[in-house]
């Protein structure tokens, strides 16, 4: 294995003692066990860093010692095998059954640690990640009573109908997946000897005579990189050796996620003074971070997945811009590469991509996603004050905002409508975000002026509300940039604007904000969460938002058991939970809802309703994932687990209670 040891004074003293102090009260905030039985399985796991790798508990059911499942990829969401480090221990040539020890398995902020203890023997295992493509696992097996010899066997396993295995130098282990390019490597110390053979691969020590409270370390270092990546990426400098000093390295991951959570509680909200909302907190910082990507091939800057289950190729906009306005409150400079990955494929015309990929051949330009990639940089500029990256951004931004006007607004009266670059009404309603929002299900597609320049038929209230927000945003940012008349220009618009969608979106009658048709503009009354989003970029004046509070507090309408779901719960479509975008809760529309609230007064309400979210949602409170979306009669959790915008907008909305 060819890794390059820079060594450099490193950090000493005992991390273990100090981390597990400072993070005991956020042990096992998720259920990370599962035992993939093929190639596609696995659900939950661990991964640090942008890592292309993770590891989850082998659940106690299985009666292994020691070891974790996988490991798994995450290039596209399969296992390697079902277990790796899986160990024999044989004290005086007898094999330690496991049935026969006291388990113990923690999964901290940053580390996984599992224990087992027989009488007088104690084998301990500690996971951390040291940089995006590598992951440490230390092993420890402490004598507590007598004299004795102790042999160690580490076996683990791969698929073989997909990955082709060998040793390299005696201890390497070097597994190939050809169809993906995915390549993992697990370099054992000295003293450690690998043999592969018939879909296992297994390290074995040497006997070593043990006196009372002797101990042995083994040291692993696994590596998950792509075979035609340049030398340098696929074994990026560590600084220092760990098969010679451990310490450092588990101190330094212990310093990294200490850091991550006092700037997760560096905001004073009511809610942290409660651990069960605590926990739900780190749950969220602990989800975004495993969802973490860093630049591969055709991925130019780091990124974060919707999710690592299912959603294991690329990067989608609306979640990078979302998930990067909470990131930025506890590492800044990783929301400013979540936008710079999807500006890497801005075309000439202005327009980003919905989705880009490791791959970039198939990236989506068939439609772009609602513009918030402006307030997403505001956020982050709010959180670190770095005006150089809202210099970076603001032309690109601005290119991105005209856009929406040249190719977007068929009949040019200054309300936009959603669209595809191929004329087909799927593309133009994943453009919304809403995919199959009831209130898109009698549309139709128009063709405008510009080459692939296609809309639907209705103007659309979120939208025109989002280009109002970054109209304000954008403004902003020009008089930080001494560019007064622009910045005036801008005002000017979203004045004009803000009117327009007061005007002609709003029903006094019904108390709501509709999407409406072209020409005749005849309001379409399907109420949906893109009635609330005036009230969350303060397009609406206060006689509107008090009307559209009463509909949202109504517990026959909004205020349902998970409150502000995506249609109102009279509707005769709502299909709570199958529905997707006909129903169901999706927490960044919550968010909006309650941002919105508060903006006009209202922030009994608007806690009301987030405690309901946080204590009513299936398995927040407990050890289950966060999830894509909600029922909002049940709070049954639904659709994919691990979700990374609903993760951000619970932050969010944690953080502006009151």
């Amino acid at each position: 294995m060819k890794y390059i040891w820079l060594f450099v004074i490193l950090l000493c003293g005992c991390a273990g003692q100090s981390f597990l102090n400072v993070q005991a009260d956020y042990r096992n905030v998720l259920n990370i066990s599962n035992w993939p039985q093929g190639i596609r399985e696995g659900v939950s796991l661990f991964s640090d860093f942008g890592a292309w790798h993770g590891f989850a508990f082998i659940p106690d059911s299985v009666g292994m010692a020691g070891g974790f499942s996988g490991p798994m990829s995450m290039a596209s969401n399969y296992a390697v095998g079902s277990y790796t480090a899986v160990a024999s221990v044989v004290v005086d040539g007898v094999l330690q059954e496991v049935t026969n020890a006291i388990v113990e398995k923690s999964y901290f902020p940053g580390r996984m640690i599992q224990s087992f203890t027989w009488e007088t023997l104690t084998l301990t295992l500690e996971i951390v990640f040291v940089n995006n493509r590598t992951s440490l696992l230390r092993t420890r097996v402490r004598n507590t009573g007598g004299p004795k010899e102790v042999k160690i066997i580490y076996e683990g396993s791969f698929f073989t109908q997909y990955f082709q295995g060998q040793v390299i130098d005696g201890r390497t282990v070097y597994l190939e997946f050809p169809a993906t390019k995915c390549c993992f490597e697990i370099e054992a110390g000295e003293g450690c000897h690998a043999v592969v053979r018939d879909g296992k691969y297994r390290f074995e020590t040497e006997v070593s005579k043990f006196g009372r409270g002797e101990e042995r370390e083994d040291m692993f270092v696994y590596s998950a990189y792509f075979n035609d990546e340049p030398e340098h990426v696929k074994h990026p400098v560590l600084e220092g050796n760990p098969f010679e000093e451990s310490e450092p390295f588990f101190e330094m991951a212990a310093q990294r996620w200490e850091r991550y959570i006092e700037k997760l509680f560096e905001n004073k909200s009511e809610l942290f003074t409660d651990l069960k909302y605590r926990r739900v907190a780190v749950k969220c910082l602990m989800t975004l971070m495993a969802n973490w990507r860093s630049a591969a091939h055709d991925l130019l800057h780091d990124g974060g997945y919707p999710s690592y289950w299912g959603f294991s190729t690329g990067f989608w906009s609306w979640d990078s811009w979302k998930i990067a306005a909470a990131i930025g409150h506890w590492e800044p400079e990783l929301a400013k590469d979540h936008v710079r990955a999807l500006f890497d494929y801005q075309t000439e015309e202005g327009m980003i991509p919905d989705f880009v990929s490791r791959i970039k051949y198939i990236n989506n330009l068939r439609d772009t996603k609602p513009p918030l990639a402006s307030w997403a940089v505001e956020e982050i500029y709010d959180a670190d004050g770095d005006l150089a990256f809202v210099e970076e951004m603001f032309d690109r931004l601005l290119r991105y905002h005209n856009w929406w006007y040249a190719y977007r607004d068929v009949d040019q009266n200054g309300l936009c409508e959603y669209g595809a670059t191929d004329g087909t009404l799927q593309a133009a309603a994943w453009e919304s975000g809403m995919d199959n929002a009831v209130r898109f299900d009698s549309t139709e597609m128009l063709k405008g002026e510009l080459p692939k320049a296609w809309s639907m038929s209705q103007e659309s209230v979120d939208l025109n509300t989002y280009l109002y927000d970054e109209k304000m945003t954008l403004a902003r940012f020009a008089r930080l940039l001494n560019r007064d008349e622009l910045a005036n220009q801008l005002e000017k618009d979203a004045g004009i604007l803000a009117d327009r969608i007061r005007q002609i979106m709003f029903d006094d009658e019904n108390g709501y904000f509709f999407d409406v048709r072209l020409k005749s503009h005849a309001l379409i009354p399907v109420y949906g969460p893109e009635g609330w989003l005036p009230l969350w970029a303060g397009v609406a004046n206060q006689k509107q938002a008090d009307q559209v509070r009463n509909i949202m507090m109504d517990v026959n309408r909004f205020n349902s058991f998970v409150p502000l779901g995506t249609l109102d719960l009279s509707h005769p479509r709502l299909e709570p939970e199958r529905g997707y975008w006909r129903g169901p809760v999706w927490l960044d529309q919550a968010y909006f809802g309650i941002r919105g609230l508060r903006n006009y007064g209202y922030d009994k309400e608007a806690n009301e309703l987030t405690l309901k979210i946080l204590n009513n949602c299936q398995g927040l409170l407990g050890d289950q994932p966060v999830h894509e979306n909600y029922n909002p009669l049940t709070g049954e959790a639904l659709n994919a687990p691990h979700f990374g915008w609903s993760s951000a907008h619970l932050l969010l909305m944690m953080f502006e209670y009151k």
